[in-house]
């Protein structure tokens, strides 16, 4: 399995997205906050998780005598390497960014249906295609400029005063 494959899976990209969240959380917790996902599921794509080095048990509850975990993403291990990119077929690509994006519409869907349209503006919710007009080089930049730009924002911690915004973003170019 590679790394895309093992990352882009419905089940275990929710499990991800709820873990950079930045609370580690028990599978129990995740069952509670995913809602729709069968604890025995959760375990197995946890398993797989933990095999590949993604995610880590960072503490144990005792509970009824039993040790539950609790995990954390290893944000560092989510970097997929541009060789496995170039490698995977353009089926495979398309499949996972199908996945990719039924996630962001399940996120987008579940934020629309309990946020009125009044708390848009304030809650920073908004979505756009817009068209650029750049050199490569113009592009080169515009992408380390904004992975700078992401890098120092991910390096934040959640807080009382921070508000978690999820950010998803692509280029698709244009022939």
């Amino acid at each position: 399995m590679t790394k895309m494959d093992l990352l882009f899976h419905p089940i275990r990209m929710r499990i991800i997205q709820k873990l950079l969240l930045g609370k580690p959380m028990t599978i129990a917790q995740l069952a509670e906050t995913l809602g729709d996902i069968p604890q025995a599921t959760l375990y197995r794509h946890m398993k797989i998780l933990l095999d590949g080095d993604h995610v880590e048990v960072v503490d144990t509850n005792k509970v009824s005598g039993t040790a539950e975990r609790i995990f954390s993403i290893k944000k560092e291990s989510l970097l997929i390497p541009e060789n496995e990119v170039e490698a995977t077929s353009q089926e495979d690509n398309v499949r996972h960014f199908s996945v990719f994006h039924t996630n962001l519409l399940q996120q987008a869907t579940s934020y629309l249906m309990e946020t009125s349209p009044q708390q848009y503006k304030q809650d920073g919710f908004a979505y756009w295609q817009t068209p650029l007009h750049l050199t490569d080089e113009e592009f080169q930049e515009l992408v380390r400029s904004i992975n700078e730009s992401m890098e120092k924002a991910f390096q934040h911690q959640k807080t009382s005063e921070r508000t978690t915004r999820m950010f998803s973003g692509m280029f698709i170019p244009q022939k």
